[in-house]
């Protein structure tokens, strides 16, 4: 794209999330942060975390196929791009997940990136002042080396979805099948916590590796809970199942 203004680039790309909420009549909020993301990088999916402590995270916002997916995915093995971000404080551009170091770095998560489709990951920290509060995660099916220009961009986009995190659109869980579904992992995290008698951080785990364990969606495995078709055990490892009903 050749030498530029980023304080313009910045303008630019402003506009273009409050043009969609305006097509929308709604108000801007992190979704249209995504979008614009999507289409600006070119890329197949992205997403939006939040962080919950600096090794969890969850989605708040996604855009295009199969993101919330490889986002669960992430959350439940507890390692990944957007969580090294998260962590390190400094973007994690992955050219090709499907490499030899990439598996060695991220052993659980690059396979299901793999299988998922996902081959290039590029993951945005989302700093406030000195804290890193989020991640912008964007994800390409084909290996992709993103220019200089495209890695401002989505600096700049995640400057844009802090703003929106603090000053955007209220979320609206129940619109949102994204935000739905973990809303019921904090409260399945909240449940457990009762049934284990630990704090919701702690219970949160015990879930994640229930969840790996068993080659099961995170979320999945929080409706069971949900619905009391799976209790956790205090005094064992294992948990024990309801049937269905």
């Amino acid at each position: 794209m050749g030498s530029r203004s980023d304080d313009a680039r910045r303008l630019l790309l402003w506009d273009e999330i409050l043009r969609r909420a305006e097509v929308e009549g709604a108000d801007a909020g992190v979704r249209h942060a995504c979008e614009v993301a999507r289409d600006v990088l070119a890329a197949d999916g992205v997403v939006l975390y939040e962080a919950l402590d600096p090794v969890t995270a969850e989605p708040v916002a996604t855009a295009g196929d199969g993101a919330a997916r490889l986002a669960e995915a992430e959350i439940t093995v507890g390692e990944g791009p957007a969580l090294d971000a998260i962590a390190e404080e400094y973007p994690v551009l992955v050219h090709d997940v499907d490499a030899v170091d990439r598996f060695a770095r991220w052993p659980a998560f690059a396979p299901q990136a793999v299988v998922g489709g996902v081959r290039a990951v590029a993951a945005f920290p989302v700093v406030m002042g000195a804290v890193v509060v989020g991640c912008l995660e964007v994800h390409h099916r084909a290996p992709v080396d993103l220019g200089a220009d495209q890695i401002v961009d989505g600096l700049l986009l995640a400057d844009a979805a802090l703003a929106l995190m603090l000053h955007g659109a209220p979320r609206a869980p129940g619109a949102d099948p994204v935000l739905a579904r973990w809303v019921t992992v904090r409260q399945a995290a909240d449940a457990v916590a009762v049934q284990l008698g630990c704090d919701p951080a702690t219970a949160l785990l015990r879930l994640r590796a229930h969840a790996y364990s068993t080659d099961r969606g995170l979320g999945d495995v929080a409706e069971d809970v949900a619905a009391w078709r799976l209790l956790f055990a205090p005094d064992a490892d294992a948990q024990s199942g309801r049937g269905q009903g």
